[in-house]
């Protein structure tokens, strides 16, 4: 049986889906400064306070105050840029944001 969760730097972020969580959640992160629009929200990325680790792909749903955290990437991006690009090409794809799709 595989695990379907990872602890980050003290966030549990799952690592099949998106993991939902507030602002206050990630604290001690660094949440990249140049989000993107999307339909719902922010493309964005964020990275935890571990010295020499990539950043995850973001979704910034400001209408609820929450941050869709994407752990279940194969690997965390370099830069920021990336991360965000991953997540901007999988919702032009889909006409959804990562939420919404089915597949990622």
């Amino acid at each position: 049986m595989s695990s379907t969760g990872q602890e980050v730097a003290s966030v549990n972020l799952k690592t099949n889906e998106p993991t939902e969580l507030k602002a206050a959640d990630l604290y001690t992160w660094i949440i990249w400064q140049y989000p993107r629009k999307l339909k719902q929200g922010l493309c964005g990325a964020v990275r935890p306070p571990l010295v020499g680790h990539g950043w995850y792909p973001a979704e910034i749903i400001q209408a609820r105050k929450t941050i869709l955290v994407h752990g279940e990437v194969f690997k965390p991006f370099e830069t920021p840029s990336e991360a965000a690009d991953w997540l901007s090409s999988l919702s032009s794809h889909s006409g959804k944001t990562a939420r919404d799709s089915e597949q990622l």
